[in-house]
């Protein structure tokens, strides 16, 4: 019985390979196994902008480590109650919205790495821990090894405040290039100005000891695309979602249908 949980997703990125993965938005268990079934390195539970209580989130990293990817999970708040249950549910990388100062990113290092690179509360008879079949001190170093803290830059203030960030002991960072977009006064459309502002943010976070991850630039639409956005140093390529796909199908099928049948 394998009791020590690894994240070859963490591996591959520290070892400076992209990985790819896929949102799940739908909240079905049977479309998080399955796409992580097709070999993909992640797979991105949404509970930003999606709903999902606690025990479907759990649900969902269970069927995404059944099917030997990475369950990594997006938060709506930087609550503290709620980051260590998604933790204790057995997630392996969470990813925190809108970290605009030090101290935010500080203390999301805090809630998700033990003692003594940060402060999150012991539990030991969780999932995460196998129910308390983990030895403590595998457990614990497992945690500070493996499960991830995922920062996410949004806002003029956290590129104001971005060389303190890098300092915080995170360990991944992402670029919201849409809210960004919005929080500088372009409508939440990736223009020319803002692509430039992204960019240059990748090549600084590149730089630093911080792994840069998804920068909302997209990457996977052509050969010329995907090394430009790899050769700015992200790791995190993303399919999109599971709605966004499926509806992308349907939509394709039904023109098809359409025209078929004139």
């Amino acid at each position: 019985m394998k009791l020590i949980e690894e994240n070859r997703m963490f591996d591959k990125m520290k070892a400076g390979i992209p990985v790819l993965g896929c949102q799940v938005r739908s909240r079905s268990t049977l479309i998080a196994e399955m796409a992580a079934y097709c070999g993909l390195d992640y797979v991105f539970i949404e509970g930003e902008h999606f709903v999902h209580n606690i025990e479907t989130a759990e649900n969902l990293i269970r069927a995404i480590q059944i099917g030997g990817a990475v369950p990594i999970m997006r938060i709506p708040s930087h609550e503290d109650g709620l980051i260590l249950q998604v933790l204790e549910a057995g997630v392996m990388g969470v990813i925190f919205p809108h970290i605009d100062t030090a101290e935010q990113a500080r203390h999301a290092v805090n809630e998700v790495k033990f003692a003594p690179v940060g402060r999150r509360g012991y539990g030991d008879s969780a999932r995460a821990s196998k129910f308390g079949f983990v030895p403590d001190e595998d457990y614990l170093q497992m945690v500070n090894k493996n499960v991830m803290c995922i920062g996410m830059i949004e806002s003029q203030k956290g590129i104001d405040n971005l060389d303190e960030i890098l300092e915080s002991g995170i360990d991944v960072l992402r670029i919201g290039a849409k809210d960004l977009s919005l929080d500088l006064g372009y409508g939440g459309k990736v223009t020319p100005e803002v692509r430039a502002i992204v960019e240059d943010l990748c090549r600084r976070i590149s730089k630093s000891k911080v792994i840069l991850g998804d920068a909302g630039l997209g990457g996977l639409g052509s050969k010329e695309d995907f090394d430009h956005v790899k050769g700015l140093g992200c790791k995190m390529f993303t399919l999109g979602s599971d709605m966004a796909m499926l509806k992308k199908a349907i939509n394709g099928s039904l023109g098809k249908f359409r025209e078929m049948n004139g």
